[in-house]
């Protein structure tokens, strides 16, 4: 009797022990609970996304890549039939999108974890360099650049006018990028647009040979920021001195002033390239022969005699050295004998190259079209400008679209 109770026991155990089918059955339902549940999630990351980023307000700077980001932009009508508007509004999504710095680092994190070269365009070279890639030019958005460079010309006969665009360290140091990286050709996009200004009536200012004669003496770029070197920008003094007919370089000693520099590849790659960089500033070797300047900011109201902001050493944006952050507009008086104007419409890496300049002219108007909304035509007018510097990385120009909106002719 009580063996058949146990046997009975053994046969409702098998009975109910799921067998294969209904153990697919179940893992199928189990499967399809976590498809639902993952679906639901992922609706509402996506509709979180756009909500956060409409209440949450827009930010203006990124520290890690040092750049003014996209805010909101004013879209006309021509914009949107000419297609413009679309980029403008990719442009801003992809500066505004929430919590992007954090994606950022992960994809760095997730780079370097996987031993790879590049990382959010950074790749990492020989010598310890981090460079940034060779950028496309926007064609059309380039053509619009020197229609209006032309049609500003023009308006100036008069008006000497040069255009310095520098080539980046992906190009010049292209003997130390990865042998399997390939890179845009940097050059032939210059060389077309120098025979575009040149056909315009502006006067170009081609460092490259010079750059390629000294890169093996003298640290043209530095090896964690996307800038030229104080180094670079005084052979690029020196240049320009002969182009613009300037004379003689005035001779200039240089200081180390920080020694534990990195800067925007650094923090943008996340690449820790096992050396820093040294931050120099120039002055006049020959102290008596120089002449002080008086530098006023139009966005601050500030007046100084100072082209460099020593205390900026200790800051996350130590490039700033070269007199601060990026402003609208600026003018600097120097009491020379000479009387030319000389107007300067500029990208950031004319901050370094500046200093060099003011020496040769009773005043110099700074301008940065990134941030500057008057009229350029009443400011040439109203300073009495007798000569113009455009000066730009090949990088940032080729996909830049606020000079050529600068340039119009509003009257």
């Amino acid at each position: 009797m009580e063996q058949k109770k146990k046997q009975n026991q053994t046969t409702e155990q098998k009975n109910t022990k799921p067998g294969p089918r209904q153990r697919r059955l179940a893992w199928k339902a189990a499967k399809d609970r976590f498809s639902r549940a993952a679906a639901v999630l992922f609706i509402v990351a996506l509709a979180a996304v756009p909500v956060a980023g409409y209440f949450l307000p827009d930010n203006s700077f990124s520290a890690e890549e040092n750049r003014m980001l996209r805010e909101w932009p004013g879209i006309s009508v021509t914009e949107y039939f000419e297609g413009r508007a679309e980029r403008k509004l990719e442009s801003y999504v992809e500066d505004q999108f929430p919590l992007r710095n954090g994606f950022i680092r992960m994809k760095s994190a997730m780079d370097m974890t996987a031993g790879m070269l590049e990382s959010n365009d950074v790749i990492k070279c020989e010598d310890h360099y981090l460079m940034e890639e060779i950028k496309t030019p926007d064609a059309a958005n380039l053509e619009r650049t020197v229609a209006a460079l032309a049609a500003f010309r023009e308006r100036y006969p008069k008006v000497r006018m040069y255009f310095l665009l520098a080539p980046n360290a992906a190009n010049i140091l292209e003997d130390k990028l990865p042998a399997t990286v390939r890179m845009e050709d940097q050059d032939r996009y210059m060389d077309a647009f120098f025979a575009a200004v040149s056909e315009a009536g502006i006067t170009p200012i081609d460092v490259r040979d010079a750059f390629r004669a000294n890169k093996d003496d003298v640290q043209l770029y530095y090896r964690t920021d996307h800038h030229w070197t104080s180094d670079g920008a005084y052979l690029a003094y020196q240049t320009a001195c002969e182009v613009m007919g300037l004379g003689k370089p005035a001779e200039y000693t240089a200081r180390v002033v920080k020694n534990d520099f990195n800067g925007t590849l650094y923090s943008r790659s996340g690449y820790t390239n096992g050396l820093s960089d040294e931050i120099k500033i120039y002055t006049m070797t020959d102290e008596d022969a120089w002449q002080p300047s008086v530098i006023y900011y139009a966005d601050t109201k500030e007046k100084t005699t100072e082209f460099f902001r020593l205390d900026n050493l200790e800051t996350k944006d130590a490039y700033s050295v070269f007199g601060g952050s990026n402003h609208p507009m600026y003018t600097i008086k120097t009491p020379v004998e000479i009387n030319r104007r000389l107007l300067i419409i500029k990208d950031s890496y004319a901050n370094s190259f500046i200093p060099f300049i003011p020496q040769y002219y009773r005043e110099v108007v700074v301008v940065d079209p990134r941030y500057y909304f008057e009229n350029i035509d009443d400011l040439m007018t109203s300073e009495g400008v007798t000569d113009v510097l455009f000066l730009y990385n090949a990088n940032t120009f080729f996909l830049d679209e606020s000079l050529a909106m600068t340039l119009v002719d509003e009257r």
